[in-house]
């Protein structure tokens, strides 16, 4: 006489629930690779990545809680994402003479190295190294931006003087070439930044003059269009005043 079959124990076996986590997690990986497949805008990419990050709150190996100021995001990289934001935005003009036109219009600066720039080009009058109200203007509206607020910050600014080919006519007899022209224009940026006006530490700020050798439009053939090769450039670095330091203790005699 044949036994009878056993029956199973009622309700499901152990490892199907293991099963279906892993399927789960195994299918919400796909849609995740799915979605951010068809992201095409590079800000749109590095936004969802960083909001994925801080989202598993992981980083290094190490775990930490996800928080609006996140310690990982330094200011280079903010102002990285504000510019990707105003990459294709034209820059403003601040002096006084006509707005240009044309395929020209909008000046995109990329530079190799931790300097990147912020705030836009400040520009001058022809053979002038006198910051006009103006330009004054233009550099307390974008120190006062939050993302911009470099005040009280130990990072290193480096401040980049340029002048226009055709200036050097302006300068005969005065005893003074491109070359000081550009650092006077950057030297006088560095005057306001450091004044009681804006407040920024003195030794936080580094000054390039790269007379006409930078050119952002070399084919220019009046005032105006010369004008944004007439500017001098803020640039910030992830790197402080303290670090600095060091590296150049350890590399002295």
């Amino acid at each position: 006489m044949a036994s009878k079959c056993k029956c199973p124990p009622p309700g499901a076996p152990e490892w199907v629930m293991t099963y279906g986590d892993m399927m789960s997690l195994l299918l919400t990986f796909f849609i995740l690779l799915l979605s951010l497949s068809e992201i095409k805008k590079e800000d749109e990419w590095k936004a969802v990545v960083e909001e994925v990050k801080k989202s598993f709150g992981m980083k290094g190996g190490g775990g930490r809680l996800p928080t609006d100021n996140d310690p990982a995001l330094t200011l280079v990289k903010i102002l990285e994402t504000v510019q990707n934001q105003q990459r294709k935005q034209q820059h403003t003009s601040n002096t006084d003479d006509p707005g240009m036109s044309g395929r020209d219009q909008r000046v995109t600066t990329i530079r190799p190295g931790d300097y990147i720039p912020m705030g836009g080009l400040i520009t001058f009058q022809p053979g002038l190294a006198d910051l006009s109200d103006v330009a004054k203007r233009k550099i307390r509206s974008f120190i006062e931006q939050e993302e911009f607020d470099i005040r009280g910050t130990n990072y290193i600014i480096q401040l980049r003087g340029h002048a226009a080919t055709a200036e050097a006519d302006l300068l005969g007899g005065t005893g003074r070439d491109l070359w000081d022209l550009s650092y006077e224009r950057a030297k006088a940026v560095m005057e306001f930044l450091v004044s009681d006006e804006i407040g920024l530490n003195p030794e936080q700020v580094r000054l390039i003059g790269a007379a006409d050798r930078e050119p952002l439009k070399k084919q220019a053939y009046s005032s105006t269009q010369r004008q944004i090769n007439r500017r001098v450039e803020v640039m910030v670095s992830d790197n402080v005043i303290k670090d600095h330091s060091v590296t150049q203790a350890k590399t002295s005699w």
